[in-house]
């Protein structure tokens, strides 16, 4: 349905908060990272309370526990390079209780300390397991911007281009608004431009990513008011704002996952620069984490 569609006298129906609504997002990830900290918050109540310590049976425990966690955390690389365990289960498996164990292990750590570092060999371990762990959250994101999904391979500018493409065919179901498309294609233009598109540009990076949400706003108003002007001038009936505010978010959706997708290709060079740093300096302190830590876990039982 359309803003030419036959009207019917009634009532109008403002839907103009309605079409501000957000699409629905995976929360899956965010809600994870939030239920963490809660429990670290709330965990350390009952190790200011001194209801166990760091030595004894739960404290033991609790750091025999994350240390696992944080030993199961090298089979995701394993996996990936040595032959003799390319057969251990998939590899997405394998990433995916990767960063689980990467948040939760340090987690479960902290819970062992009782929030207090008593010796240099712990600080040390500690401070590597925090850094490894911090590290991660960011690879994660770099990651999702040069992969097919959370767990997917990884992709190149030419097959994003090509999903693009692909993704223009539908631009008719906005072909009302030609203001809309007028704006979508300048930004297209500009962000993609071959010159500049293969460049590790930081100011550019910035640059575009304000662009995006600034003209993420404006054309979804742009766009509410080509959909909803005629309709509110007309009086729509209940029945056809419906029909009509369905439309709206469809397009809406499109429009944020359009920008969103040339934003993502204009970013896939930078993206992959930075995420080659992000291994240059995350591996080293796994290896310095590995390290501190089994020298803490001999330190502890020999002293």
């Amino acid at each position: 349905m359309t803003a030419t569609a036959q009207t019917q006298e009634a009532p109008t129906v403002d839907r103009r908060s309605q079409a501000r609504q957000k699409p629905k997002r995976d929360y899956g990830w965010p809600m994870f990272l939030i239920v963490v900290t809660v429990l670290m918050i709330a965990g350390y109540f009952p190790s200011r309370d001194h209801l166990y310590k760091a030595g004894d049976d739960i404290g033991y425990n609790l750091g025999l526990a994350g240390g696992i966690m944080m030993v199961t955390l090298l089979i995701y690389p394993l996996r990936k390079r040595w032959k003799v365990l390319r057969n251990w289960w998939l590899l997405p498996g394998w990433f995916r209780w990767h960063m689980v164990f990467g948040i939760a292990g340090p987690a479960i750590i902290v819970f062992h300390t009782t929030y207090v570092l008593r010796s240099t060999n712990a600080t040390v371990a500690f401070v590597c397991m925090m850094l490894v762990s911090g590290s991660g959250i960011f690879g994660r994101f770099f990651y999702t911007k040069i992969h097919y999904g959370l767990y997917g391979r990884h992709s190149t500018m030419e097959q994003m281009q090509g999903g693009l493409l692909g993704t223009e065919k539908n631009q008719s179901i906005i072909n009302f608004a030609p203001e809309v498309q007028k704006m979508l294609t300048e930004y297209r233009d500009m962000a993609l431009d071959p010159e500049k598109v293969s460049q590790v540009n930081p100011w550019r990076f910035v640059k575009l990513s304000i662009q995006a949400k600034l003209l993420t706003m404006k054309v979804t108003e742009a766009l509410e008011d080509a959909m909803y002007s005629d309709a509110h001038l007309k009086k729509w009936n209940e029945a056809q704002m419906k029909r009509l505010d369905q439309l709206f978010f469809q397009n809406r959706d499109f429009i944020k996952n359009y920008i969103s997708s040339i934003e993502d290709i204009a970013h896939f060079k930078t993206y992959e620069y930075l995420f080659s740093l992000w291994h240059i300096f995350h591996v080293p302190l796994v290896f310095m984490l590995v390290f501190s830590g089994v020298w803490h876990v001999i330190a502890v039982h020999k002293y």
